[in-house]
């Protein structure tokens, strides 16, 4: 081979390695985005328990952010992780109660959401419990696009 042609290859596997590990792949970077969209579900089930039995129309529990990171949460301890899925699996209930009775043409006023009422409470002060100790507020960081990011695009 040629020198020419050495040196190529190398720059090129250079830049391409570089490229890969300035990239990075998120993990602790996304932590606290994780933790918010699961809180925003959270907080706006907390809402609509409290104001299941004043509502006329029958409106679903929110359950989507959890459904997308459910399997991103190891970081946040066994007894919340645990917790979390039993809420979850709770709100799951009360929407499949929320899909016969709608199904039947029945009211929702038989449906009991009262049991929702505290493990709501507990992820989310376990929640916002997480982002304080690790993060020191309530509100993820503010990340501004650096200049890799800018170059290569950030996942």
């Amino acid at each position: 081979m040629e020198p020419g042609a050495v040196v190529l290859i190398v720059t090129i596997g250079v830049i391409m390695v570089l490229f890969s590990v300035l990239r990075g792949r998120g993990g602790v970077r996304h932590r606290p985005e994780v933790v918010q969209f699961i809180l925003f579900d959270i907080k706006i089930d907390q809402v609509l328990v409290e104001t299941f039995y004043q509502r006329e129309k029958i409106r679903r529990l929110e359950k989507n952010n959890w459904e997308i990171n459910k399997g991103k949460v190891d970081f946040l301890g066994e007894e919340l992780n645990r917790k979390l899925r039993e809420t979850f699996a709770l709100v799951e209930d009360v929407n499949a109660q929320l899909k016969q009775a709608r199904k039947n043409k029945t009211t929702h006023h038989d449906i009991d959401v009262s049991g929702l009422v505290g493990p709501l409470a507990e992820c989310r002060k376990g929640l916002e419990d997480w982002m304080m100790d690790n993060l020191g507020t309530l509100e993820p960081p503010i990340r501004y696009p650096s200049l890799t990011g800018f170059l290569f695009g950030e996942r």
